[in-house]
């Protein structure tokens, strides 16, 4: 039998605790051997889900010692500090989004992990979701897109998050940037922005072949995802609560998706969205053991990163087009 791959989950958050530790307790091939948060409650609310795991109030170079990866789940500000603290001892990093804040130590960590024998994972997990992938594909044989558009709204005070306030570029940006770069295979050439209200932003990115997908990122008291795309020959509609692309929504797709959520009831399968978690740690133990580059790496945290900036500096010059090489 192959030995548990050895975990350190740093982090306690909301994120560690509805979505990470009970994806990692199906897991017998894997062992987290060790929690790291500075609130003493935190620590011991998720330290107790892993039998034989150690508690630790901060992360040193013994402790790191103890482990072959990390599962960084702290607040975006100390993400290059810890991924770089783990990958100069050659110990493999899953970092929730977003990389960082800004660019500042971007440079730093890639030379870092080039010189280590291991590698950073990007927390990018809705590139795992089935209706995306089902997308992409679609896309390699119909690409003369007429019109798109993304909505990335959460009700972040559902969340309740422990120790880090943030603004939806930060936490649902990234995300977006992301999903744009996976489903067509294409890089960001600009984005415009303009913010209406307070934590409501409508972006404008284009990308290589003139392409334009209309976005809408917010904080409000309803969580949608949703993906509009109308090619020459389709049109195609991806949602939270699916795992269908067409058809269009409207009384045929409601009910098609009534009956798949039936059926996973059914049989208790995990949502879909819950189910990309369970595929991104899948796809991250497989780098660990095989000792391979992990991939979404740290290239697609920096452009995730680059989007948000130039999102940024358009609302700060009222909606201007700013090209991703004025921010790389």
């Amino acid at each position: 039998m192959k030995s548990p791959v050895k975990i350190g989950l740093i982090g306690c958050g909301r994120a560690a605790e509805l979505i990470y530790t009970p994806a990692l307790k199906k897991y017998s091939e894997v062992e987290v051997v060790l929690v790291v948060d500075p609130m003493k409650e935190r620590l011991e609310l998720l330290g107790n889900n892993f039998q034989g795991c150690t508690k630790y109030n901060s992360l040193d170079e013994s402790l790191i010692e103890k482990i072959d990866a990390g599962i960084i789940l702290t607040p975006p500000d100390t993400h290059i500090i810890l991924s770089s603290a783990l990958l100069k001892r050659n110990k493999y990093v899953l970092v929730e989004k977003p990389l960082a804040l800004s660019m500042n130590g971007i440079k730093e960590l890639i030379e870092i992990e080039r010189a280590s024998t291991a590698s950073l994972m990007m927390g990018f997990n809705h590139g795992h979701w089935q209706p995306v992938i089902n997308l992409r594909e679609k896309l390699f044989k119909d690409i003369k897109v007429n019109s798109s558009e993304i909505i990335f709204t959460g009700n972040y005070s559902s969340w309740n998050p422990v120790s880090f306030t943030s603004d939806p570029l930060n936490d649902l940006g990234p995300h977006l940037f992301d999903l744009v770069r996976f489903i067509f295979n294409k890089e960001i050439v600009s984005v415009s922005a303009i913010e209406p209200d307070k934590s409501n932003y409508n972006v404008k990115i284009k990308i290589a072949g003139n392409i334009i997908i209309n976005c809408r990122i917010a904080h409000s008291d309803k969580t949608e995802k949703s993906f509009k795309l109308f090619t020459v020959e389709e049109k195609y509609f991806i949602t939270l609560s699916s795992t269908r692309i067409r058809p269009q929504s409207g009384p045929e797709r409601n009910l098609l998706d009534l009956k798949d959520m039936a059926i996973r009831k059914l049989l208790r399968k995990t949502s879909p969205i819950k189910k990309t978690y369970e595929v991104q740690l899948n796809k991250f133990f497989s780098f660990v053991r095989s000792n391979s580059t992990a991939d979404p790496g740290i290239k697609d945290g920096v452009k995730a990163i680059s989007a948000v900036e130039a999102a940024r500096l358009s609302i700060n010059r009222n909606g201007k087009e700013i090209f991703l090489d004025e921010t790389e």
